[in-house]
């Protein structure tokens, strides 16, 4: 028992081809990350993180508040001192000033 088959060849113009058949074989390869996210706008990140405030750690060494806040100040070249650390430091040193004022009446008035 013999099956006649007919094999029919189609050919296209050497221009043509590229558009009719896909040459690039992209199925072969992963993609690369740009092309699995999608560009996140300024406005998606803030979105984004006004969202999950909460849900954010206040502590750790990444993916937390302090991390943003280290990261953030490190960018911006401020020191991590707050308003209150430098008030505080500023009222130490009038201290430290007047200690020494004192130490040096109580020498003058002992000898």
């Amino acid at each position: 028992m013999s099956i006649k088959v007919s094999l029919n060849k189609t050919t296209f113009p050497k221009i043509e081809y590229p558009k009719v058949v896909d040459t690039v074989f992209s199925q072969l390869i992963t993609p690369t990350l740009e092309e699995v996210v999608d560009e996140i706008t300024q406005d998606d990140f803030f979105d984004a993180y006004n969202t999950l405030f909460y849900e954010i750690p206040l502590t750790g060494e990444v993916d937390s508040h302090q991390y943003l806040i280290k990261r953030s100040t490190e960018y911006l070249g401020i020191s991590q001192n707050t308003d209150e650390v430098d008030l505080l430091l500023e009222e130490i040193n009038q201290l430290r000033l007047e200690n020494l004022e004192l130490k040096q009446i109580v020498d003058e008035l002992t000898q």
